[in-house]
Order: C-alpha cells, then structure tokens, then sequence
C-alpha cells in the first residue's frame, strides 16, 4: 500500500514539472509543433492501474465481510435460539424449585409440630418419672408392716376368758407381731388392715372369737354353735392405729378352736398407708 502511495506521488510530481515544461516551450515558440507524447493520458492509465485493483480489493474485503456478517448473524441466531432454550430451562427449574421449597416448609412446619408433641411428651415422661421416684422414695421410706399366723392345734374350751397365741407363723415382714405373747403391735401411726378366722369341728359346741385393743377395747366378735363338722366364723377391719398400740384375739370361756397344718385359725394384720 504504501508503495503504490509512493508512485502516485512520484507521477504527480513527474507530471506537475512535464506540465510546466509544455507550458514554457508553448510560449516560446507559439508555432512550433508540439512534439511532447501525451503525459496526460500516460498518468491517468498509471493512475486505473493503481485505483482499479484497490477497487477490487475493496469490494472483494466488502463481500468477505458481508459473508462473515451472514455467518455471525446465523451463529448469533443459533446462540439466541440456544439461550431461549437455556432461558426455558431455568424457568422451569425455577417453578420446580419453588415446588421443592414449599414441600420444604411444608415438611419443616410438620417437624416444628412434631417436636411440640415430641416436646410434651418428653415433659409428661419427665414428670411421671418423677412421680415414680417420688413412690419409690415413698415406698422406701415407708415402714412395711405384714404378718399371718396360724394357731396350728386346737386350743380350748376354758373356763376364762384367754389371749390367742398364733405360734404358727407364715409371714411377719416388720417384725411387728410376737409369736409368744400373740399380740401385733403398730410400729407407726397409720390405717391397718385386720382379719381372722376360726373354725371347731366338733358338731353342736360353740365357736367364737373377740378382737381386743391394748387389752381393754372391745373391737369385734364372731360366734355361732356348730350345727355340723368343720364350722367356720371369721370377720375383718380396718382399724386407725396409733404408734404402740396392741391388736391381739381373745377365746371366751368355753369356746374352742380348731386348727392342725391345713391352718384354719388364722390372724393376720398389714398396714394400708401410714399417717
């Protein structure tokens, strides 16, 4: 490029002095015949020499640009259909997204609820397992007062009145009834459970038995005369005690019990709760 400038500048000049020259020699001599060649037309052929070609160059680069301004334009087009398409996509995967979220919150509501019950549940367990220490202490503490006793032979008829001596012993947790004075004494102030049986069989003879308190209160009796073999009485109740005070079972005179080791004269006495 910058040589064809080059010439052109050089023809110019060239054709600036031979027109100068022409010019003079004219002057000079008004007659003479020109006999210059015609410089004029040699620079305008130089000059299509050198114009044509860069006219060709230039609508040969304006059509290679055309054609690669068609090409981007259908890449661009591909590249826009592309993106609809990827623009679609992330719509969608938005609207599954939102979809997905609100399954989310929906799950984490119910879990919230869940550990709510979860929640009182575990505050109800708590304290029902306090209560159950609370028994279990109680129950530790609590004195435990049971016995049953049998009188194993017979015993009467007397002519007075005598305390039962229930020498047989089957249980006797606390240690609270003597198997040699036959009395059960309270160790604690509390409501206690009493009950005993008698039984004769001889036919025709009386059966009886009283319940005394610290050997003067008359709290029960049960009797009947044997109208055949193997009568029984018995009878039962609940009693206030008072810490040291003494439950024992009393014959009356001319009374008699029965009993051998199927134990059928039987005392016995426990505590229900303690005051």
């Amino acid at each position: 490029m910058r040589g064809a400038v080059a010439v052109l500048v050089l023809l110019f000049c060239l054709s600036g002095t031979w027109a100068q020259q022409e010019s003079g020699e004219v002057r000079e001599n008004d007659t003479t015949e020109t006999t210059q060649p015609d410089n004029w037309a040699e620079l305008r052929a130089l000059r299509d020499m050198m114009v044509e070609p860069r006219v060709e160059f230039h609508k040969n680069t304006v059509e290679e640009l055309k054609r690669e301004n068609v090409s981007q334009a259908a890449e661009l087009s591909t590249m826009g259909e592309g993106l609809n398409a990827r623009k679609g996509k992330v719509e969608e995967l938005k609207r599954e997204n939102a979809k997905l979220w609100t399954r989310l919150a929906r799950v984490e509501a119910k879990n919230q609820d869940q550990d709510a019950e979860l929640f009182k549940l575990e505050a109800r367990l708590s304290s029902i397992e306090q209560e159950v220490d609370e028994l279990k202490r109680e129950n530790t503490d609590r004195p435990k007062v049971a016995f049953s006793a049998a009188l194993g032979r017979p015993v009467g008829p007397f002519n007075t009145v005598v305390t039962l001596v229930y020498n047989n012993v089957i249980t006797n947790i606390g240690n609270a009834y003597s198997p040699v004075t036959g009395a059960f004494t309270a160790p604690v102030r509390g409501v206690y459970y009493i009950r005993f049986t008698g039984m004769d069989n001889r036919i025709s003879k009386r059966v009886g038995v009283s319940m005394k308190k610290n050997g003067k209160y008359h709290i029960m009796w049960a009797g009947q005369k044997n109208l055949a073999d193997y009568q029984y009485v018995s009878n039962a109740v609940i009693l206030e005690l008072e810490e040291r005070d003494v439950i024992n079972m009393e014959l009356d005179a001319g009374f008699r019990l029965y009993d051998d080791h199927d134990k059928h004269s039987i005392f016995s006495v426990f505590l229900l709760f303690p005051m």
